[in-house]
């Protein structure tokens, strides 16, 4: 992005949980919360002399766990505090800030269903050639996460879909979030 948010000069993104129930016909169920996880170094404009610094451009957990700065969250219900909050605490801040937070969960959930529906053929072919033809259609599921990051206007952009996201939890934040998302996923 040209222009991403920053919380004090610190980029990052929100990872969202998307459960697709069945494909044919085609049922998803967006999880309310996520996580909004901090690169580890203050960001500046992509330039040649800074591309290698990736704790600055590249919110991926895997690498920013890794840089001196990252701080782990030590209290599941401090869920606005160190490299990673809670959705609900980025939207709180967001909204102390000025944004419109539920024209920001709008399109955020609009960008969801688009991006679900662009692959809806692939997989509803894919379940046809892999279950019985009087399969109800609920043989399966699928439980994907998506990455999007905001711009400085607070529009959502679609980053990356893991269609194995982590379910590490190494902090009680994690825990918490993730703990409840696979129970209500099985629910």
């Amino acid at each position: 992005l040209n222009k991403p948010h920053l919380i004090n000069g610190y980029k990052y993104d929100v990872r969202i949980y998307v459960l697709v129930l069945s494909c044919d016909p085609l049922r998803i169920f967006l999880y309310k919360e996520g996580l909004a996880r901090f690169c580890t170094e203050q960001y500046v404009q992509p330039s040649k002399d800074n591309l290698s610094q990736t704790c600055m451009h590249l919110t991926n957990y895997a690498i920013n766990k890794h840089n001196e700065n990252f701080t782990f969250n030590q209290d599941a219900d401090k869920t606005d505090e160190g490299s990673k909050w809670s959705m609900n605490s980025l939207f709180k801040y967001l909204d102390d800030k000025g944004f419109d937070v539920k024209h920001i969960w709008f399109q955020s959930k609009d960008m969801v269903v688009k991006t679900v529906l662009s692959i809806q053929p692939l997989l509803a072919h894919n379940y046809r050639m892999c279950l019985e033809e009087d399969n109800d259609g609920f043989s399966c599921f699928e439980l994907l996460g998506l990455d999007i990051m905001f711009d400085s206007k607070g529009k959502p952009w679609l980053i990356e879909v893991n269609h194995s996201p982590s379910f590490t939890a190494d902090t009680p934040l994690d825990l918490a979030l993730k703990e409840t998302l696979i129970r209500e996923t099985l629910t």
